[in-house]
């Protein structure tokens, strides 16, 4: 139950404002729209969905959790008895300012399966096969559930005929969801299609802009547009905001005019909250600044009736001395991977936009410092001055990962934009113009750069931002945003703890290779400040190593072509080739490190390639404890694999690293094919065991590499067998047809000895293993057993196989014609359905 809760899933149907009091009640009139009767004849009329649709900003979310916290919606859907079971509600908001699973397919699964369960225990029993299947595979007890998991465990639960379950389901800002909509709504109806009515009754209230594809699949259905029945709660709702602003105020004419400033106001709305919320922000500010009302109504008369337009107003607004802050708040938000608290955004900020500011050097300054030249008090007034109200706070619970900010579970203000129409806008071409006249100095750079110069700072509010350091760096690498004099001495120092706070970066990503290597070899190196000068190699390898290794786990290809080609050559000429056999695993985390950037970001082919052509030597060996090493799935594999790590004393090469799989990671086949080729191509070398493994274990086209490469076949492993004798025992066909695309005239049977490997040169043995290799492989087998049998001494042998050969064939073809048309009889005898 907890590997399937996700509590971000949850966040924003929190988030959303609650109604004002008395407003959308109209929800509820029959005679008004049609959701009343939808909840209580719905699922008679065969009508599982109920769409609620409207223009950006024109209050869906805050409609959808009124309705489904109104008791009138239980009320409506009917009473239950002893033998019908009552409504479950379950709820899932998409949201685009969030993270990625607030905005996902995968986050709406998560939801609605952890909801159903928890009020449903009785349906747990369908998760159960899927979690055990996921503990086996990921070797831990709390597995991360994929799309495909879930889906089936959906699936099974409305499609189950024992248990009577009756859901209603609340799915608010479909447009908001990033991926395939189509998808979504298929996915959806393959639900409502499930449920039979008895055992399984579901309802599925949606909300969502009018897009055509929900337009298309949704509009033919019961649904109502929001905004045109909104007008009324407009009218409320502005009448409170301006209310609460005039309390304390003596002017009581503005008081004697309120209702002609509601009126414009409503009129002007034309059913767009968010809109009203804009305008009567800037109304407040006159208000207590003792404004008349002639220039209360020349404001409203005066603002942009359009969002878009509204929004240029706004941004113009800002004071021209906060420009370049604005720009860079804007690009931070937009960009992090983790929600940002008020402190932390406003720090980042000022940071990042004033890089005179401060002036410390970072290695000097201990995390505990207080530098903040901020009160709480001032955070509001900054954020409004700087965003022009297109950014909000909003109170959480801080995540377990947020300890530096306080103390763990207290409620912590966090930064999201307004609206979703405020962040499209900031988004958009249009409003970049607007920025790039109002701050042309930073305006070309994006949040990529941004945060990472922020994650050099050592004190507290960074935690958020450090977490993800090296993926932001890997991103500003990508997009060519680099200034990389400022990048890199960051990144020199990133194994000094008072610079990077190591210890605790290292316990939140949990990596086994990386916590291995700094934990046992750099510990009690990391207090030493590194200089240029420095008069102990060791001490400058020491430091070079740990930076290498970040980079590389990091896929920093650019940074180390440009930094660090003279360090790389005086680490490789001074140091490896002499001592440091622990230090020599660069190749090895290149192929099997960690991810610590999406693997999409990576290219660890183009950076085997640099190294090797920077000198590093293609074959040094890396000892690690092999409970670090990943083994092959194949048992027989992983035991090959494994003894042959362990009987090696001097550790594996980059060749066994990568075809005996002891990394951390799984490379696709392409890339493990690309990596071959290029440690092959600089000189690497393979040895016999490790031939006869890939000829039992891996591709054709990894064999395919080693051979073109001249390696030999005719190598005898520990057991003294040839890698033939492997791909025979495997009966592969792809691989066999390499084996005789490459075969030489030394190579010799040694067919079927006590154990079952070859030994023999009989003619029966041939008759019989080349018939059992024929049926399963067809004729690349044939043809090494040919090939290895002695042309002059062995003629009858080769004439027998020969004629095997072509017995074999023919056999073969009446049995693929006799499967044809038995399989034409049995269709034949289905009935039409």
């Amino acid at each position: 139950m907890n590997s399937l809760s996700i509590s971000e899933t949850k966040f924003r149907i929190l988030d959303v404002n609650n109604a004002y009091k008395a407003t959308f009640h109209w929800l509820f009139d029959p005679d008004v729209v049609p959701f009343s009767h939808w909840l209580s004849h719905g699922t008679e009329e065969r009508e599982p969905f109920f769409w609620i649709q409207g223009k950006p900003g024109s209050g869906k979310s805050t409609l959808m959790k009124f309705a489904m916290r109104n008791p009138r919606t239980l009320a409506l859907l009917g009473e239950s008895d002893d033998s019908d079971p009552p409504w479950t509600l379950v709820a899932f908001f998409f949201h685009d300012r969030g993270s990625s699973i607030q905005k996902s397919l995968l986050g709406l699964l998560h939801e609605v399966v952890d909801s159903t369960v928890r009020q449903l225990p009785q349906l747990v029993l369908h998760a159960i096969a899927p979690y055990r299947d996921l503990v086996k595979s990921q070797r831990k007890k709390s597995p991360n559930w994929h799309f495909e998991a879930l889906q089936n465990v959906m699936g099974s639960i409305t499609r189950q005929r024992e248990t009577r379950v009756k859901l209603l389901l609340f799915l608010d800002a479909l447009d908001e969801h990033e991926g395939d909509n189509d998808l979504l709504l298929q996915l959806l109806k393959e639900w409502t299609l499930n449920a039979d009515g008895y055992y399984v009754t579901l309802k599925i209230c949606l909300a969502s802009r009018s897009w055509p594809v929900f337009t298309q699949q949704l509009g033919a259905g019961p649904n109502f547009a929001i905004d045109q029945y909104t007008k009324d709660d407009i009218r409320m709702y502005t009448e409170s905001r301006l209310s609460s602003t005039y309390v304390g105020t003596s002017s009581l004419l503005v008081r004697d005019n309120l209702s002609e400033l509601i009126e414009q106001i409503t009129t002007k709305a034309r059913g767009v909250f968010i809109w009203v919320r804009l305008v009567t922000d800037r109304l407040a500010i006159n208000i207590r600044d003792g404004s008349p009302f002639q220039v209360l109504s020349r404001i409203i008369a005066e603002t942009p009736e359009k969002l878009q337009e509204l929004y240029d107003d706004t941004l113009r607004r800002i004071n021209i001395q906060y420009a370049e802050e604005t720009h860079v708040m804007f690009q931070i938000i937009l960009h992090t991977l983790e929600r940002l608290p008020l402190e932390t955004l406003i720090e980042a900020t000022v940071m990042t936009s004033n890089p005179n500011l401060y002036g410390y050097n970072w290695l000097d300054i201990k995390p505990t410092s207080k530098t903040s030249a901020f009160s709480e008090a001032m955070y509001g007034a900054w954020l409004m001055s700087r965003s022009g109200g297109l950014l909000e706070t909003y109170t959480a619970g801080s995540h377990a990962d947020m300890v530096h900010l306080g103390e763990p579970n207290t409620p912590i203000q966090y930064v999201q934009f307004l609206h979703q129409t405020s962040k499209e806008y900031i988004q958009s071409p249009r409003a970049q113009v607007v920025i790039k006249r109002m701050a042309p100095r930073v305006a070309e750079k994006n949040g990529y750069y941004f945060l990472s110069l922020a994650s050099q700072s050592p004190f507290a509010w960074v935690a958020p931002i450090k977490l993800h350091m090296m993926y932001y760096i890997k991103l500003t690498e990508l997009q060519n945003q680099g200034d990389w004099h400022i990048v890199v001495p960051f990144v020199r120092d990133i194994t000094t703890a008072y610079a990077c706070d190591l210890d605790w970066w290292l316990e939140q990503h949990q990596n086994r290779f990386l916590n291995y290597i700094f934990q046992r070899h750099l510990k009690g190196y990391r207090g030493i400040r590194r200089t240029e000068n420095a008069i102990d190699y060791r001490d400058h390898c020491l430091y070079l190593f740990g930076e290498l290794l970040f980079l590389i786990a990091a896929n920093l290809i650019t940074l180390v072509r440009k930094a660090y080609t003279t360090d790389m050559r005086i680490f490789i000429n001074r140091f490896v080739h002499d001592r440091g056999l622990w230090l020599m695993c660069l190749l090895q985390a290149t192929i099997g490190g960690p991810n610590i950037v999406p693997v999409e970001l990576q290219d660890r082919v183009d950076m085997v390639k640099l190294l090797l052509t920077l000198g590093y030597p293609p074959d040094t060996r890396m000892v690690i404890s092999t409970d670090l090493a990943v083994w092959p799935t194949t048992e027989n594999a992983g035991q090959i694999s494994q003894r042959t790590f362990q009987d090696s004393s001097k550790g594996s090469t980059p060749v066994e690293y990568l075809l005996y799989g002891l990394g951390n990671v799984e490379l696709s086949h392409e890339t493990r094919v690309a990596m071959l080729n290029a440690l092959l191509d600089y000189g690497a070398k393979v040895r016999a065991p490790m031939v006869s493994y890939c000829a039992q274990h891996e591709s054709a086209e990894i064999l395919r590499t080693l051979f073109q490469h001249g390696v030999g076949m005719d190598q005898r492993d520990d057991a003294g067998r040839l890698p033939i004798d492997y791909a025979l025992l495997r009966e592969d066909r792809e691989v066999l047809a390499v084996f005789a695309e490459f075969q030489s005239e030394p190579l010799r049977p040694d067919f079927l000895n006590s154990d079952g490997f070859p030994k023999s040169n009989s003619k029966e043995t041939l008759v019989l293993l080349s018939t059992t290799m024929y049926a399963a492989c067809g004729h690349p087998g044939l043809a090494i057993l040919l090939a290895r049998c002695d042309i002059e001494d062995h003629r009858d042998e080769r004439q027998s196989l020969e004629r095997q050969s072509l017995e074999g064939q023919s056999l073969e073809r009446q049995s693929l014609e006799g499967k044809s048309l038995e399989g034409q009889e049995r269709n034949a005898t289905l009935p039409i359905l």
